[in-house]
């Protein structure tokens, strides 16, 4: 797979949406590293859910209302982001297992804890604690309107410029590829903007969310979550890392949690630069993009945005179509190769 020398790899952690019922239950039941993470992810987040986090993500596969129960369970924000981050952070030990390690990260919205992890900025507990605390904090806003989100396929510039065009507040939330986009903000300026997207030729796909996520809507979810932020283990990145909100690297060296802690607090209303944060790994030297977590959404989008460079090696490690250990493997050998 690729040419000539190998470049840098980078990790991208995948964010909340692409969780499933059953996640990694081949690999937990297989390999030591994994169960011991979740039995990590259950301790701590016993007192916080009631139960064990397991629990919301287990089911008896022949067991059809059981499943359904818990893919519903993991749509609640709170149970999801941990979950998420649990498995991100399975994959991340198992990979460093067989010997690879990313030169640099970046994560999706909900991702970027997992990154923080992985780039030693963050121990896993802290950040298992953060996300419960960021996922209560952002499904507890209280606003007269909640907002709407919705995805959007379509040239980033067209959706940018019809958005711009709306008189009500709605803007480009998420900045996923050159060809998809999330849009947030009031309930009618998502409503008009996606009658104007569909009648421009766009698919428009409203989200199942309950607020208006990385819209100024939320905003008052950042000062609880930066107060969070400030009693937990952060530290200055070992290996960089890239942040959401500019798509540009954390600062690292003394001194740097402040402004770590800032900007992990406009997270949760900022837009998110995914674009160009994938550009940013890659003018650094990234030529291998391993999407770590469930599915593979970062990796389409790894190949959307860099697909043009013939060096560039895009790779994902769990799908459940194919199920755990063969995906896992066909990374590894990605990897090798």
């Amino acid at each position: 797979l690729g040419t000539g020398d190998p470049g840098m790899v980078a990790f991208l952690y995948t964010g909340q949406g692409s969780q499933y019922a059953n996640m990694l239950d081949t690999l937990r039941e297989t390999e030591p590293i994994v169960s011991n993470i979740f039995d990590d992810a259950d301790r701590i987040m016993e007192p916080v859910l009631g139960k064990p986090l397991s629990s919301y993500i287990f089911a008896d596969p022949t067991d059809s209302s059981a499943m359904a129960a818990a893919e519903a369970e993991l749509m609640q924000t709170e149970i999801t982001q941990p979950a998420v981050l649990t498995v991100d952070a399975a994959l991340s030990e198992m990979l460093g297992a067989y010997g690879i390690h990313p030169d640099m990260v970046m994560g999706h919205i909900l991702g970027e804890y997992g990154a923080l992890v992985a780039a030693g900025a963050l121990p896993f507990e802290d950040a298992l604690e953060a996300v419960a605390g960021r996922g209560r904090e952002m499904a507890n806003v209280e606003v007269e309107d909640n907002g709407l989100m919705a995805a959007v396929f379509a040239p980033l510039d067209d959706v940018v410029r019809i958005t711009e065009s709306v008189e009500d507040y709605v803007v480009v939330a998420n900045y996923n590829s050159t060809r998809q986009a999330v849009i947030g903000g009031s309930t009618a300026g998502v409503t008009e903007a996606s009658r104007r997207l569909v009648e421009a030729g766009a698919q428009v796909i409203p989200l199942p969310v309950s607020h208006a996520f990385h819209t100024e809507i939320v905003a008052p979810a950042a000062e609880p979550l930066k107060r969070l932020l400030e009693r937990l283990r952060l530290e200055s990145p070992a290996i960089p890392l890239v942040a959401n909100i500019d798509g540009q690297f954390y600062p690292m060296g003394p001194n740097v949690v402040p402004k770590m802690i800032e900007i992990l607090g406009k997270q949760i209303a900022s837009p998110v630069r995914f674009v160009t944060g994938l550009r940013t790994l890659h003018d650094a030297g990234c030529r291998v993009f391993v999407e770590v977590g469930p599915k593979k959404a970062l990796q389409g989008l790894a190949e959307d945005v860099l697909g043009d460079d013939p060096d560039i090696v895009t790779l994902f490690t769990n799908h459940p179509k194919a199920g755990d250990l063969v995906t896992f493997n066909q990374a590894l050998c990605g990897l090798y190769a």
